[in-house]
Parts: C-alpha cells; structure tokens; sequence
C-alpha cells in the first residue's frame, strides 16, 4: 500500500479577512521508494504480457547475433542459446551497450542444439521465464565443401546433424510449445519460426553435396511443417543466404582469390553481410502472412546469371 503523507494546512489570510482552507499534498522521500517499488514491478509485468517472446538458437553467430540485436530494438524479449556461455555474456553485454532498450535481461541458455533433451530444455528454460515463446529462430549450422567422391560418411552425417537434425529439434519443439499455447496477451494464437537454409539447396554448386542435401531437407521440413500447423497458426518459413561474411565463412573469405570467385557467382557482384540476412529474417519471424516459403537472400545467386562471369 502506498503510504502518501497529506499535510492539512488551514492558515488565516490577513489580508482578505475570511477563513481559507488550503490542502497540500506532499510526497517525503519514502513515500517515492514505495510508489517506484509497487510501480516497477507492475511496468514489468505489463512488458512481458505485450510483447514478443523471442528464442535464438545459434544466437552468437553472424546471423544469430544481428538477429538478436534487431529483435532487441523492436522491444522483443529474448532468449538466447548457443553452445558456449561466456559468447552469451559477451552478446548481452554488446546487446546493453548499443542502447538497446533491453527492459528485462536477455535469458542465456547454453546449448548442444544437436541433442534433442538440451534442446527441449532451452524451451522449458525460456517458458518458465517468460511464460511463452511466439517466435523462434534457428541459425544453426554448417559448411562442408568436398565433392561426393572425397566426403566420407563422418563427415556427411555431421553436415546433416548440424543442419537438418538441429532444425529438426529445433522445429518439433517450437509447434509443441506453440500449439500448446492459448496466445500472447494481444490475442495472438501459434507462432512463427524461421529456418536457415542455404542457396545451395537450390542452385547446383560444385563441392556443396553434403551441405546442398542437408539444407534441402530443411526447406522440405519447413514447407510440410507450415501446411501441418496452419490450423493452429504457427507459421513456419526459411530464409536461404548465399555466401554471408560471417565467422562460419572465414575460411572462404579470408582467402583473396576464393572471396573473388565467390563475389563473381553473385549477380550483384559481392557477398552478402549478416546484418541484410538478419533483416529478412526478422520480417519472416514478424509477418503474419507469410508461411511455407524460402526467401533467398543472395545477391541474385540462385536465379540469376551473373553478368561477373558471363
């Protein structure tokens, strides 16, 4: 209960003759501290009931890290997962440094995305904090460039564990918990999750077997998914990059010559930054109409003949 002190003043003016009555209302420092105490909580409550409940797996990558930035700025609560704590910290410090208007701390959430029980458990983790979870972002993954010939079957099964089980795991827990959910407290059913495919999913590259069949999968998941879970609103979409200056893809672009070739395949004439593939990723995970499709953010890569090596 607020404990406000009204002092009464009743003073006699001199000057006008007749009695008058005057209230001041007046606030003491400790009447303050209690409306901030009971006022605080309130204003937390009313943020978590209206805005968005974002999870990010991979969020310490490229993609993952301006992801969680835009989202951050569009007033979305977040949790972020990735494999390794301390990154987690430096991203949330990096998050409350640019200014962001983080009005509650980000919920890190260490991670093997590839096993199925830790994955479950970032869910679980991520409701009990915020009540619910409406979008889901999965930027996991990886590259192999070998030709089927020299691609052994370790290394297959490991471009397909990093790439189609993860959003396997990821995808099958987010339409438990979404259409488990009765909505946000501005009346949304479902959800939305987006999923990182590739363009080589559906542009033949040499060397891109393993990778080219992994991501492939996801795009089918992804469509077959969406038509699943329509009912229930939950919109599933995947956004395929070209080749995108983040760390994953240092081993191409550090090297002059292969960056070059790389910047040749794309009608634009470059390579993709991770802030313009975050981008799209956040109108996917935001658009409300928007389900079943793969929006290919490449540089024209995987639909147009570019002109570099023409």
């Amino acid at each position: 209960m607020l404990q406000c002190r009204c002092l009464h003043r009743v003073e006699r003016d001199r000057g006008s003759g007749p009695m008058r009555a005057r209230k001041a209302v007046l606030f003491g420092s400790r009447s303050w501290v209690s409306l901030h105490n009971v006022l605080l909580p309130l204003l937390s409550i009313l943020i978590v009931m209206s805005a968005p409940v974002s999870l990010i797996f991979g969020a310490t990558g490229g993609i993952g890290s301006h992801t969680a930035r835009m989202l951050c700025q569009r007033g979305h609560l977040l949790a972020l997962s990735s494999r390794s704590l301390p990154r987690l910290r430096q991203l949330n410090e990096q998050l409350s440094a640019t200014g962001s208007d983080v009005s509650h701390e980000p919920e890190l959430l260490p991670c093997d995305a590839t096993d199925a029980t830790a994955v479950d458990e970032v869910f679980a983790k991520a409701v009990e904090r915020f009540g619910r979870v409406d979008r889901v972002a999965h930027c996991v993954g990886s590259i192999l460039l070998r030709p089927l010939h020299a691609t052994t079957d370790e290394q297959f099964r490991d471009t397909w564990k990093m790439n189609t089980w993860t959003a396997f795991l990821v995808l099958r827990a987010a339409c438990k918990q979404m259409a488990r959910q009765k909505g946000s407290a501005n009346g949304e059913r479902g959800g939305s999750v987006v999923l990182c495919s590739s363009a080589v999913a559906s542009h033949g590259l040499p060397q891109h077997e393993a990778v080219a069949a992994a991501k492939a999968g996801v795009e089918g998941m992804a469509r077959s998914a969406a038509a699943s879970y329509a009912p229930q609103n939950i919109r599933v979409n995947c956004i395929a990059p070209g080749l995108t200056d983040t760390p994953m893809a240092k081993f191409i672009t550090d090297k002059p010559a292969a960056k070059r070739a790389s910047e040749g395949m794309h009608a634009l004439g470059r390579i993709g930054q991770p802030e313009e593939v975050a981008a799209a990723l956040v109108s996917l995970l935001e658009n409300p109409f928007i389900t079943g499709q793969t929006l290919a953010v490449d540089g024209g890569l995987s639909s147009l003949l570019s002109q570099q090596r023409a």
